[in-house]
């Protein structure tokens, strides 16, 4: 037997079965032959009345009949078609034993590989394939009174392990992930991994609803302890969506795409948590669907347009810069929400073409307004793009506006992707003139050893604090330590958030340099934010507007 080179050992061990039983089969073929011809050559030579017919028989095979007579007389022939005969049934009955055994043989492989089919090769566990046919055949078993839990799990967190310590550390952590999950589990619930960093759960012979739930909860828990791989502590999470069969559906499919929607929905609630699904779900998604394919439309249709804060000095009246902020006007829908819009174009890649549109005019409405400040927010996903950096100090100067008025605003997540790739970028834009702001600085994972090593020009105190303010929750003591952090670090403090005079005044004598908030304006359009600045500087609006 040959083998074909690139064949696995179960494929050769196979195809050697295979080539067994059709050598079986070929040999019961050819002692069924030779019983057959010794049978018709004993019956021929057991009468001489035979003879005449068995001449033409034996002369094909190259016999002389008178020889042949002659010794059957004699006695002599009897003993070699004896030996023929006996050879030829004992031989048959041990081909037919050989390819009996032989079938068994392919077909206890066939049976492993089919499960070998069904198994993901890296952890072993049950694959999407194989994941299906257990849950299929659950339901269909599923009795009257009983509960069967589907779990669908997302690790957090996962692409940054992989992005960070490589593909290895990352296959590690995933076979770390499905033994915390057996542990977790404990009996009677089937694991699978579904690809990449998605996980499901079976969960049978639960009491109830809430046990099943509970198990979620805790699932989504241990997945949130750190994970020790090759010395090193890796902190990632689980999304878990959670749905019972019979409450939340009968059809398999059905139930796989409604543990699918809450786990979704876990994901743009925060993550880390355990959410069982809810009919309001599918409603939302259907309405995020809807508007996600309205969003890819938006641009064409003129739909999107720039607004504009200002942000003013600590006397209140000098403005220094405006941020411009991106609304969207739908003709059915009003004005939606950038909360809601912000993460559809984050989620589904949008926010790269639109990010460039926004910035774009943003640049171009504000090239107009001498020494105003123009401040972009920057998306994370924007900001993973390999040539964030040319690609934007181009567009800068294809819109013609000096670099020293440009601040790009990222956040605090931003740093904790790639901190080297993004010091790098940041140096960059600084190096080419571009201010670069921390947005909302005291809500995420940034510390003192992260504003040292990143070269901001400005620190944004997140607006959360400012409208909290009050004589007993704390956040004047952090707005203060804030404000001496940024400062001790020769940055220029924001504050965002202002809304009141009593707010204007604290932020002022804690040392704040600029000021944003409804207290001095709103965002409004360009005309309305060329106005502002005209009275603002005292003299007509005509001599500021943008003639597109």
């Amino acid at each position: 037997m040959s083998v074909t080179p690139g064949l696995e050992r179960d494929d050769v061990i196979e195809n050697a079965a295979r080539e067994l039983a059709q050598h079986s089969q070929i040999i019961l073929t050819l002692l069924n032959g030779l019983l057959v011809v010794t049978g018709v050559l004993l019956l021929a030579w057991s009468s001489l009345d035979w003879q005449p017919s068995i001449a033409s028989v034996l002369s094909l095979v190259g016999l002389n009949l008178p020889t042949l007579a002659n010794e059957y007389r004699q006695g002599l022939i009897l003993l070699p078609f004896g030996l023929a005969l006996g050879l030829s049934i004992i031989g048959i009955v041990r081909a037919r034993r050989y390819r009996l055994r032989t079938r068994e043989i392919v077909k206890e492989i066939e049976a492993a590989a089919s499960d070998r089919a069904m198994r993901d090769a890296l952890t072993g566990l049950r694959n999407r394939a194989g994941f299906k046919l257990r849950l299929d055949s659950a339901v269909e078993a599923l009795g009257e009174d009983e509960r069967l839990g589907i779990l669908y799990i997302d690790l957090d967190k996962f692409k940054d392990v992989n992005d960070t310590f490589g593909h290895e550390m990352g296959d590690k952590l995933l076979l770390a992930v499905s033994n915390r999950l057996d542990e977790i589990s404990q009996k009677n619930v089937d694991i699978a991994r579904l690809g990449g960093d998605e996980f499901a759960m079976l969960v049978y012979h639960r009491p109830d609803a809430n046990a099943i739930c509970e198990l979620g909860k805790a699932v989504s828990a241990g997945l949130g302890q750190p994970f020790l791989i090759a010395g090193t502590e890796l902190s990632i999470g689980g999304s878990v969506g959670i749905v019972i069969c019979p409450d939340d559906g009968t059809d398999p499919t059905l139930l796989v795409r409604r543990a699918d929607i809450a786990m979704y929905r876990v994901k743009a609630g925060g993550r880390g948590q355990a959410l069982r699904f809810d009919v309001s779900m599918e409603d939302e998604l259907r309405r995020r669907k809807f508007l996600e394919g309205e969003l890819r439309h938006a641009i064409a249709r003129n739909q999107l347009e720039v607004y504009y804060q200002p942000f003013l000095s600590s006397d209140g009246e000098t403005v220094v810069g405006v941020e411009g902020l991106l609304r969207w006007h739908h003709p059915e829908e009003g004005m939606i929400s950038p909360g809601v819009f912000i993460p559809l174009a984050e989620e589904s890649g949008l926010i790269v073409e639109i990010g460039d549109w926004a910035m774009r005019r943003a640049l171009s409405e504000a090239r107009e307004w001498s020494d105003i400040h123009v401040a972009v927010n920057v998306s994370p996903v924007q900001f993973r793009r390999p040539d964030l950096l040319p690609h934007f100090l181009g567009i800068i100067a294809e819109v013609g506006i000096e670099p020293r008025r440009v601040e790009i605003e990222i956040t605090e997540g931003v740093l904790m992707e790639d901190a080297e790739a993004a010091i790098e970028i940041i140096k960059g834009f600084r190096n080419a003139g571009v201010h670069v702001a921390l947005d909302d600085f005291g809500t995420g994972y940034a510390s003192l050893s992260y504003l040292r090593r990143f070269p901001f020009d400005k620190l944004k105190v997140d607006q959360a604090f400012v409208r909290n303010l009050g004589p007993s929750n704390g956040s004047a003591a952090i707005i203060h330590s804030v404000v001496s952090l940024g400062r001790s670090l020769g940055m220029t403090v924001h504050a965002e958030g202002v809304e009141t005079l009593e707010h204007h005044i604290f932020l002022r004598a804690a040392g704040c340099h600029h000021f944003q908030g409804f207290y001095f304006a709103k965002p409004m359009p360009y005309a309305a934010c060329a106005e502002f600045i005209a009275k603002k500087r005292g003299f007509s609006s005509s001599s500021l507007a943008y003639r597109r």
